[in-house]
């Protein structure tokens, strides 16, 4: 079976703010069949719920209950309602996203906060612990109260379903968390290089200006996380008891933020192009020709459309054949 490189360009742009960019996607092809998309059709940020509706109407779609282990998912005065089993992590996924650099903010209120904690995921794979399949995986900030170790901002991974926290914000608002107020949280995340992701949080009382300083500020270099796009996740955990926890005015963004700029237009050309040698051991040319100069992002994608490796990443290419 002979296989092929399918190369899609396409002028990009109000999503990555500029107004002359290209993207190549090279997927692995069987003669047999015709593929024209590889690429999955992905939501597009900025993402923003008010979780406005009337009381006790489910959370807006896509949101869903990871588990049964979720035990509230509804709507109370115009905020995000939910609670779980005790000693459990029950959570809520909003699929539907591929992302890598974001920023993430919403408010939260505790009902119970000694004995509560609240965290929020991205680069998340719809997974949660190992009560499902896919096991969990993503990054995540929680903040919780006073139980086990001091109140604490702090930053997660999740990796094999298994949550480690590696970095510390103890007490991070000041005179303590309070039940039934309303704080506002950060939450940034960016690839800091090839190996490594630079991850911010902050908290404040939503009454109060944003502290400029972030709370927490660290890196990461987990490999199975780098460069791993994925979609979003909230989680309540409960220590004792079964109070709630409330989310409200949640906005999620691409980081940095994209210029918005007219839009270019939609793919003008693709083409099936033979590699060499073939079949692809040990190693492969792919040859593509770009028409004008500008940032080219080159994702190499199985017959199923699946992302099998990144080779270029808005790097920055003259107008010419290119080996």
């Amino acid at each position: 079976m002979n296989s092929h490189v399918f190369l899609h360009f396409a002028s990009l742009g109000r999503r990555f703010g500029r107004s002359a960019s290209m993207i190549v996607l090279a997927a692995l092809l069987a003669d047999a069949a015709l593929v024209t998309n590889t690429e999955p059709a992905f939501a597009q940020l900025p993402y923003a719920e008010s979780f406005d509706g009337p009381d006790g109407a489910d959370w807006p779609s896509p949101w869903y209950p990871a588990t049964s282990i979720v035990t509230v998912h509804d709507l109370q005065s115009n905020r995000g309602r939910m609670n779980g089993n005790t000693g459990q992590v029950a959570r809520m996924i909003l699929p539907g996203f591929s992302e890598t650099d974001v920023e993430v903010e919403v408010t939260v209120e505790f009902e119970n906060v000694a004995q509560q904690g609240f965290g929020f995921y991205v680069r998340q794979n719809g997974g949660s612990l190992q009560d499902t399949i896919p096991f969990g995986q993503g990054y995540a900030m929680f903040l919780k109260g006073g139980w086990g170790w001091p109140e604490d901002l702090g930053l997660w991974w999740e990796l094999n379903g298994v949550e480690t926290q590696f970095s510390n914000g103890y007490n991070p608002i000041a005179g303590g968390l309070q039940n039934d107020t309303r704080y506002r949280l950060r939450f940034r995340v960016t690839q800091f290089d090839a190996g490594t992701t630079r991850l911010q949080a902050k908290v404040w009382p939503e009454t109060d200006t944003e502290p400029a300083a972030w709370t927490i500020d660290d890196f990461d270099s987990s490999p199975a996380l780098q460069n791993t796009a994925g979609s979003f996740a909230a989680d309540i955990y409960n220590q004792s008891g079964t109070s709630h926890i409330f989310l409200d005015d949640l906005w999620i963004n691409q980081y940095p933020v994209p210029t918005d700029v007219s839009d270019i237009g939609v793919p003008a050309a693709a083409g099936g192009l033979r590699v060499a040698p073939n079949p692809f051991n040990p190693a492969t040319t792919l040859t593509f020709d770009l028409a004008e100069p500008g940032p080219v992002s080159l994702r190499i994608y199985d017959a199923r459309g699946r992302l099998q490796e990144t080779l270029l990443r808005d790097a920055p290419l003259p107008a010419q054949i290119h080996t």
